[in-house]
């Protein structure tokens, strides 16, 4: 009927008004995101030129705007990355979780070193998942650096990898002061963060996990500390040219 059509169109014509909103939005973050990385270089950089001919109390003040600087410039490609994850078109294939995640802790372990933390990968052999390039080392890098900022010396993490039932999980674990239950419905929030970090990583998680058609959740870890759940869909068959790699299962401790 006519008025089902006008329905119909008012509704396509809505949907791409809303469509080119968020695109323009997700466009002006990344470019803004980018163009301000260029000038915090540079100031950091005559800042440096600056404090090298200063005296103590001077530096001092100097050195306090370059942590500043930092913390800016550590926000600024947190917000790119945001646009980043939100932007992006997924282009799935198929990975096995569990050599990416021996990867990424062994990338991760000279960090956890350096802080006299224990970084510990537990897995139960292949767990084959479809994701976009590059998605599942970046959601395990920010899990990976919230974990260790939150911990001291003596702290424990442990990166866990299962398959369950049609899904696979990634679970990473630590010791920590963990979250409330109120920061923990807030994580993936933008900006929201219990310590001195921009408040992006978490965002980003949610955002990588949820297009690649999984979720990631947190939860308080038995004795005290915060353990996150991501989970993905599994594929039946782990990939050929990465079984082999994987085929190892077992337990790596570092420390």
């Amino acid at each position: 009927p006519p008025e089902a059509q006008n329905l119909s169109a008012a509704f396509d014509t809505m949907a791409a008004r809303i469509e080119s909103l968020v695109r323009g939005n997700q466009a002006l973050l990344a470019d803004v995101s980018h163009q301000v990385r260029t000038p915090l270089a540079a100031l950091r950089l005559r800042l440096d030129l600056l404090a090298q001919d200063a005296d103590e109390d001077t530096a001092a003040e100097l050195a306090g705007a370059q942590e500043e600087i930092a913390r800016l410039a550590r926000m600024t490609s947190g917000l790119l990355a945001v646009a980043r994850a939100e932007n992006s078109t997924v282009r799935p294939r198929p990975v096995d979780v569990t050599a990416i995640a021996r990867d990424r802790v062994l990338t991760w372990d000279p960090v956890a070193t350096e802080r006299g933390v224990q970084l510990t990968l537990a897995t139960g052999g292949p767990a084959p998942a479809r994701l976009g390039e590059d998605h599942l080392a970046q959601i395990l890098d920010n899990l990976l650096a919230n974990a260790l900022d939150a911990l001291g010396s003596g702290g424990t993490v442990t990166v866990l990898t299962r398959v369950a039932g049609t899904r696979v999980q990634v679970v990473v674990r630590d010791d920590g002061p963990g979250m409330s239950e109120a920061q923990q419905q807030a994580a993936f929030r933008r900006f929201t963060t219990g310590g001195g970090g921009a408040g992006l990583g978490l965002a980003i998680v949610d955002r990588l996990a949820t297009a690649n058609g999984g979720t990631v959740a947190l939860a308080d870890t038995p004795g005290g500390g915060l353990t996150a759940v991501v989970d993905l869909p599994l594929i039946s068959a782990p990939p050929a040219d990465e079984s082999a790699a994987a085929g190892k299962s077992g337990e790596l401790n570092r420390s």
